[in-house]
């Protein structure tokens, strides 16, 4: 009888074991892309996944029935699917889209892995494809249009540089599908300016300090996500062309553009092919005067080149190149005149400059990615070789002993080993965990273009290891938590000071090796139950060395000589961001908010002695908070608006005294209504932005004049219209104007930095009329 009862328990138990079934699927977006890191469920049971790097699932030993298959994530709308198991395993194709709301923009900047705006603790801003395409037809400068969409960050100086510009009060690196731009060793204020917008397919803004990406992010980082090639066919493309000029005074102000752009997918080959031409015209004032053309955007002549090719090796190996062309001169037949600081602007008259022309002759941008979706269980790998050579020119100025320009070059040589394996412990813990190295190579100087050595050449190696973990606890609780170890080496050579304003000069500096070592930390916590109440809190530390070129060239003669190792400070900053905020979304509505401190024990402010801007290195302390709220009346009309305020002081000498103009920014507001009255024909968007006061500082008693960067900054409205007539699908005429109500004011930077040079009005009223055509 036992033989008998055990021969029918293991039949019994191998029919149920046969009867067991699996179900495997992957699922991708609208764009065909995998999503990792969703949630699958089988209703009614235990059963439970998370989709691997390349959108893969499996759910085991599924028993014969019926079941609700659910997949869900934040940004993305909930995916239900019937399931019949009764005839074997199940293979499924499923493609979620994303959410409508605020939380479904795809970021790969904030961790270095794909995700979204809700898996994120931290404030992002992302500058979509469409708001690129509208307000590029205002206007094609970029500090511009990201001064307007970004709360935190200063509005645009009107110029070719974004001296001035912070985010949230501290500087920020730019990059361009993760190759830096900026130039921290020697800061220039010419990175934003290292791509045309034609070639952006969106902007992500990470806000608040981050190591991620190694040196100079100590506000957070803006980087310029290209375009990607179009899959549903093997040849289109688009044609723009436009012209642009004032509306106050049209002589001398045209200026015209041409931009055309091919893509498509041909087997397993996809491709992006874009060029695009501009000559910009002068730029004058509400009063039809001539803006000075000192750092200016006015007869400017851009060109862009940019080629991306992808070749898909398999379903998980694909290989990626991209290369970036980008040069701005000017070729002015304007000259500075008159001006004085509080009284009257600089204005342009007819002249030709001495020395070289100002402006970026080159800037080359190119890489090599290698992805493969499943190196090994659950992990992907991506491996990306960089390479960057920047140069730019500066304006030519009495300032140095003889004149001249003054010019930096940059190359960075880069290669990133990037990891992320999804983890799958239970249903109330799995995430998944993002890790790797950087290696940087950067070589910076800043020689006069006649060959003097302004500032010598820096020569930083930087190796970096990283670790983020994402874990989604009990699950609605988002844990992020990550560490970064920055190892840099600096070479500076020997070298000798030149004599520039009222610094002597000819001070012979022994250089050296300057070895860097900081483990910088990032920790956030998000509640993700409740799209109407979405919070987080943060912490995240960044690590920079600030501008030390601008601190070598003002080397001072010492007892014992001059040297890097010994007379000079060069000693890092590390800042600290502790951060609290939220997403809510309601229906048709949207929200978020933050409120942030930022620290740190050194500073990257400039004083002004004896006629020479000096970084000083006092603590400092930052707070400020963000608002964004958005609403679709109708499906052809919204509305959305933004209020930014932010403040700092810093441990001076003499106290606790605010920081200058030249970093913390008057309260910003903006405001932006889109409607199209005309279904599919037409398109209107009026974009306001208030620009308010901010007079902190009171005349310095032993001058009676104003400190550097402590000018008073009185507030302004700008008013810009977007309109576009479609004749069809393929034929769009659009106009724009930028400043439509012809406001007559000072930029902040202009009016804060207290210098003569700086005193220039921002532009009167400007059309810009196009036609684009897609094919």
């Amino acid at each position: 009888m036992k033989k008998i009862l055990s021969a029918g328990l293991v039949l019994f138990l191998t029919t149920l074991q046969l009867a067991a079934q699996n179900i495997t699927g992957n699922i991708q977006d609208s764009t065909h892309q995998p999503i990792p890191g969703l949630r699958i469920y089988l209703a009614g049971t235990q059963k439970h996944a998370i989709t691997a790097t390349d959108g893969r699932f499996t759910l085991r030993n599924v028993q014969p029935g019926t079941y609700k298959l659910i997949a869900t994530g934040i940004g993305y709308n909930t995916t239900e699917k019937e399931v019949v198991m009764d005839k074997g395993d199940i293979s499924l194709s499923l493609e979620i889209s994303s959410s409508n709301v605020g939380l479904g923009e795809v970021v790969v900047t904030a961790g270095r892995n794909r995700e979204t705006i809700g898996t994120v603790p931290s404030s992002i801003t992302i500058i979509s494809g469409k708001q690129l395409r509208e307000q590029s037809a205002i206007t094609t400068d970029i500090n511009q249009l990201l001064g307007l969409n970004v709360p935190g960050l200063t509005l645009g100086t009107n110029t070719a540089t974004k001296k001035g510009e912070t985010l949230r009060g501290r500087s920020m690196l730019i990059m361009i599908d993760g190759i830096p731009q900026s130039t921290p060793l020697r800061n220039g204020d010419k990175d934003m300016r290292s791509i045309d917008v034609s070639v952006i397919e969106r902007v992500e803004v990470i806000k608040g300090a981050t190591a991620i990406y190694g040196n100079g992010a100590d506000g957070g980082i803006i980087n310029f996500i290209t375009k990607k090639a179009n899959q549903d066919t093997k040849f289109s493309g688009s044609t723009d062309i436009s012209t642009s000029g004032s509306l106050t005074s049209a002589a001398n102000s045209m200026g015209g553009r041409i931009s055309q752009n091919f893509s498509g997918t041909v087997n397993k080959f996809d491709y992006v092919v874009s060029g695009t031409y501009e000559q910009t015209g002068v730029y004058k004032d509400a009063k039809g005067q001539v803006i000075a053309p000192f750092q200016s955007l006015a007869q400017n002549e851009n060109i862009n080149g940019f080629a991306k090719l992808g070749y898909n090796i398999n379903a998980n190996n694909r290989i990626e190149v991209m290369y970036n062309y980008y040069r701005t001169m000017q070729n002015a037949t304007y000259v500075n005149s008159g001006g004085k600081f509080g009284e009257s602007p600089i204005i342009g008259i007819p002249g030709t400059s001495p020395g070289a022309k100002q402006g970026t002759p080159y800037n080359h941008n190119a890489y090599l990615t290698y992805t493969n979706k499943r190196i090994f269980r659950n992990t992907s790998l991506d491996v990306n070789l960089y390479y960057q050579d920047f140069y730019t020119i500066f304006e030519y100025s009495d300032y140095y002993e003889g004149g001249g320009n003054s010019a930096i070059s940059s190359k960075k040589k880069g290669i990133r080993a990037n990891f992320n394996t999804v983890v799958n412990v239970s249903p109330n813990l799995n995430g998944d965990i993002t890790y790797g190295v950087d290696v940087l190579n950067d070589v910076t100087e800043q020689p006069l273009v006649d060959g003097r050595k302004f500032v010598p050449k820096m020569d930083m190696k930087n190796y970096a290891p990283y670790a983020q973990l994402k874990a989604f606890i009990f699950k609605d609780f988002l844990l992020k938590a990550g560490a970064r170890y920055e190892n840099v080496s600096l070479d500076i050579p020997d070298f000798t000071t030149i004599k520039f304003g009222n610094y002597a000069g000819g001070v012979h500096v022994k250089g050296g090796n300057l070895p860097y070592e900081a483990l910088t930390f990032n920790t956030g916590l998000r509640y993700t139950k409740f799209e109407w109440f979405n919070p987080f809190i943060s912490f995240s530390q960044s690590f920079s060395l600030y501008d030390l070129g601008r601190t070598l060239r003002l080397a001072k003669d010492v007892p014992g000589g001059a040297s890097v190792k010994g007379s000079i400070q060069t000693d890092a900053i590390i800042t600290n961001n502790y951060e609290v905020g939220f997403s809510s979304n309601i229906g048709k509505f949207n929200a978020s908010g933050s409120y942030y401190v930022s620290t740190s024990n050194l500073g990257s402010s400039l004083v002004d002695i004896n006629g020479v801007a000096t970084p000083e290195r006092a603590p400092e302390r930052i707070q400020g908070f963000e608002l964004t709220a958005g609403y679709q009346f109708l499906p052809t009309l919204s509305a959305s608006a933004s209020y930014a305020h932010v403040e700092g002081k810093k441990d001076a000498a003499a106290g606790s005294v605010y920081l200058p103009g030249s970093r913390i920014s008057p309260d910003k507001a903006t405001f932006n209504v889109n409607y199209s009255p005309v279904k599919e024909k037409l398109d209107i968007g009026v974009y306001y932005v208030y620009s308010g006061s901010r007079k902190r500082f009171a005349l310095n008693p032993k001058t009676n004049d104003w400190d550097l960067g402590a000018g008073p900054v009185n507030s302004f409205s700008l008013v810009n219209l977007y309109t576009a007539y479609h004749f069809n699908k393929a034929t769009t005429l659009r106009l724009g104007v930028d400043n439509l109500l012809n406001a007559d004011y000072y930029p902040v930077m202009a009016q804060s930095r207290v210098t003569t040079d700086s005193y220039i009005k921002g532009a009167g009223a400007r059309f810009n009329l196009g036609l684009n055509y897609r094919f």
